[in-house]
């Protein structure tokens, strides 16, 4: 049987000379979470991959955590939404399916389709380019890590804010591998998850996954009850390969695909119309009720390719990596936010289509004790595109609802640059809004560690980044169709804007030092920054598409990671500022020139500390964990555009000094897991809380998420004998309401709620 080897996702050196907390250990294997569930009372080594070679997370200058992917099972994290509720400082935001990702209070609540994330996904190494699907379901995984502070070195594109990156299970030479479970729980849902792997040959292993979940939405249509929104409906598979026909060698293959169906971040409520049309739309600021149709809802579909070659030689290891991803998702929304379907907005369909290249170059053994590098180039091609047709509902206003005023909806067709159209009570305006933007990025980075003394370690890099971006199409078409609905005027093309490009170029340095005090402890100086390319506002109505920007992030971080009382006792603190200047701020509104634009915030702070610290030593088999996050977080001069809650009316504000916007002074996780033995049988039990002190969701601080709290619970007993766990959680058990998304636009403030209380209970076997 061949023996496991590791190439740049396997088991290369640490850094510099061995060390015993690091070893070589293997890169594609994450121990149990240091924050949430723990499947042993003891601290573990928890093996990360921060800076793309193998480390033991108590020797990466970094504030990372790091979540097995047991752990997040054993909670009922099914997704990367639900992340948030155990891991402070994180906020997952959704809205129609688009992801708004914050860490640290750095992040961007955009949301067009061709517009990216600051906060970096990483699935298997490939960067998710789309920010539709940074939301969906975790499948079969090894590990999740959450990487906070800028990552601009190593993981370059975007990562602004930090980096998410899942790892998901491959195949072993060693030994055959078999997960499968089956679960279920309330609102009938329905999960199972299946995982087969092991060697065929001795250079030749292969694996396939597979995961299924579907349960009723938890939101209730509060014109007819009877009538339901859609499922949440999560189906997908992996095929994975791994080749070693020669000992330098090793081929990594992997294809995967997943389907999601979903109205739980579609269907909003208008919780406080705005002046002009409170007398024409029903509010309703119940949680987890809607006024808007039950055909709203969101459908995507996206898939991953890749292959790696894993190289080793005696003087550089080389890891190279093809990727290939496509996505494309289809969402029905209404814009009015209310049961009078006054105003209808539509994403048919959101696309991207992604080809790139990483050739990374790392030390080897043969170089000198004291010095460890690695270095590389990124290279990718990106076409993101939007087609958003919106109307007006003419039978909506054919039935002359109660206080509805036409007056209202061909003022804001004026503000369109569409007024000579106009509205009758007999028609209906469509119009048709598109905007595709090209990519095309590349890259070169590198980085050393350099032991200066046995204790203290200097480490120095720098990425260099040139991005090019070409709106290549914008355009509006429109007509005005007539009742009885038996023909339709034909579209014209009424705004038709040229092609428009547009290159940036950055150099983001990194450096800090590393004093290992004692086998246990290390103190720690981080500088990092990040670059975020400008855009193109790509969905225009009444002006040519506007650019914003880059993003350009500074981080220092001062931290202490420790274990104390022959290990015992963990603390992991740290203090850190970052500053952001440019930050993408969005307008949700169809009078800022397009359904929604970007501007640039000229410049805000985040300054904030942190605390991890786990114990073990009160009694046999106990492990308590806690993790905070306090954020403090301020714009600078930023004249931002929003809506006065007054008047109900767009303009622009003085927000200098206003909190920056998901940014909770505080929030922070709980955990008890009591781990002991019944007969022969393994038992675990834990209770655990979520804590969020609320924010804003917009910089004229007037759209709030209040504070909650959310508990949880979970239980587990295995057999030994027989491979079986049967278990059950719980989540939000005191069922507290928060928001996946709140926002002022023309209509009104619309809400969508996060989870209520969810609960299930699961069997799994392992082999």
């Amino acid at each position: 049987m061949k023996t496991e080897k590791v190439s740049m996702g396997g088991c290369h050196r640490g850094s510099g000379k061995s060390r015993p907390a690091i070893s070589r250990i293997c890169a594609g294997v994450i121990a149990a979470s240091l924050v949430g569930p723990a499947y042993s009372a003891s601290l573990e080594e928890v093996v990360v991959t921060a800076r793309k070679t193998a480390a033991n997370t108590q020797d990466v200058s970094t504030s990372i955590s790091a979540h097995s992917g047991e752990a997040l099972t054993a909670q009922g994290i099914v997704d990367v939404k639900d992340l948030q509720n155990v891991t402070p400082g994180l906020i997952v935001n959704e809205m129609a399916s688009y992801s708004m990702i914050f860490l640290r209070g750095i992040g961007s609540d955009s949301f067009q389709g061709p517009i990216d994330s600051s906060v970096a996904t990483y699935l298997d190494g490939l960067y998710i380019t789309y920010t539709s699907s940074q939301a969906q379901s975790l499948g079969v995984v090894e590990s999740v890590n959450v990487m906070k502070g800028p990552q601009g070195t190593l993981y370059g594109r975007n990562a602004v804010g930090g980096a998410i990156v899942v790892e998901t299970k491959k195949p072993s030479f060693q030994e055959p591998e078999v997960i499968a479970s089956i679960e279920g729980g309330n609102y009938n849902m329905l999960k199972g998850k299946a995982h087969l792997a092991g060697p065929v040959s001795d250079t030749l292993a292969l694996g396939i996954s597979g995961l299924y979940m579907n349960r009723e939405t938890y939101l209730t249509y509060t014109p007819d009850p009877s009538q339901k929104h859609k499922d949440y409906d999560d189906r997908g598979y992996k095929f994975a390969a791994r080749w070693s026909p020669l000992d330098w060698l090793e081929v990594n293959g992997s294809h995967y695909q997943i389907r999601h169906t979903s109205a739980d971040a579609v269907p909003l409520s208008n919780s406080d119309a705005t002046p002009a049309f409170e007398s024409v739309l029903t509010e309703n600021d119940e949680p987890w009720e809607t006024g808007v149709g039950t055909e709203v809802f969101t459908e995507m579909e996206s898939t991953s390719s890749q292959i790696s070659f894993d190289i080793l030689s005696e003087w550089v290891n080389t890891k190279i990596l093809f990727g290939h991803t496509e996505f494309f998702s289809n969402i029905f929304w209404d814009f009015d936010l209310s049961e009078e379907k006054v105003l209808i907005i539509e994403a048919v369909p959101n696309t991207a289509e992604t080809d790139s290249l990483e050739i990374i170059f790392n030390s080897s053994e043969r170089g000198p004790d004291w010095l460890s590098w690695i270095a590389g180039i990124y290279l990718e091609d990106t076409f993101k595109d939007q087609r958003t047709p919106l109307y007006v509902d003419a039978i909506a206003i054919a039935r002359d609802i109660t206080g509805i005023d036409l007056t209202a909806f061909n003022d804001l067709l004026d503000t369109l640059g569409l007024g000579v159209i106009g509205i009758q009570d007999t028609e209906t305006v469509n119009a048709v809004l598109y905007g595709g933007v090209q990519t095309d990025a590349a890259a070169i980075f590198a980085e050393a560690t350099f032991d200066v003394t046995d204790d203290i370690s200097i480490r120095a890099g720098g990425r260099y980044s040139d991005e090019t971006r070409e709106i290549t199409e914008a355009w509006v078409d429109a007509r005005v169709q007539g009742l009885p609905l038996i023909g339709s005027t034909d579209f014209i093309r009424a705004l038709d804007y040229p092609a428009q490009e547009k290159s940036w170029t950055d150099f983001n340095p990194s450096f800090g030092v590393d004093w290992r005090y004692n086998d246990s402890s290390m103190l720690y100086y981080s500088y990092t920054t990040g670059f975020k390319s400008g855009n193109w506002n790509g969905l225009n109505i009444n002006s040519a598409p506007a650019s914003i920007e880059p993003e350009e992030a500074e981080s220092h971080e001062i931290g202490l990671k420790a274990d104390w009382m022959d290990g015992d006792l963990r603390t992991n603190l740290a203090l850190f500022t970052t500053t952001v200047e440019n930050g993408h701020s969005q307008i949700l509104s169809l009078a800022s020139g397009g359904v929604t634009r970007l501007e640039n915030a000229s410049e805000y702070t985040v300054e904030g500390a942190e605390a991890e610290i786990t114990y073990t030593g009160l009694i046999e088999g106990l492990r308590i964990s806690f993790a905070g996050t306090w954020l403090k977080g301020e714009y600078e001069e930023f004249e931002c555009t929003g809506f006065n809650p007054d008047t109900g009316l767009q303009e622009k504000a003085d927000c200098s000094g206003n909190d920056t916007i998901r940014t909770p002074d505080f929030s922070g996780t709980l955990d008890i897991a009591y781990r002991f033995n019944v007969s022969r049988f393994e038992a675990e039990v834990g209770v655990g809380a979520y804590y969020n002190s609320g924010f804003w969701f917009n910089p004229r601080n007037n759209v709030e998420e209040e504070e909650y709290t959310k508990t949880n619970a979970r239980a587990s007993i295995t057999d030994p004998e027989t491979n079986l766990r049967l278990y059950a959680f719980g989540s939000n058990l005191n069922n507290a309401v928060s928001h996946m998304q709140k926002f002022r636009q023309d209509f009104g403030v619309g809400e969508s709620y996060a989870r209520p209380r969810m609960y299930g209970i699961g069997l799994e076997y392992k082999y």
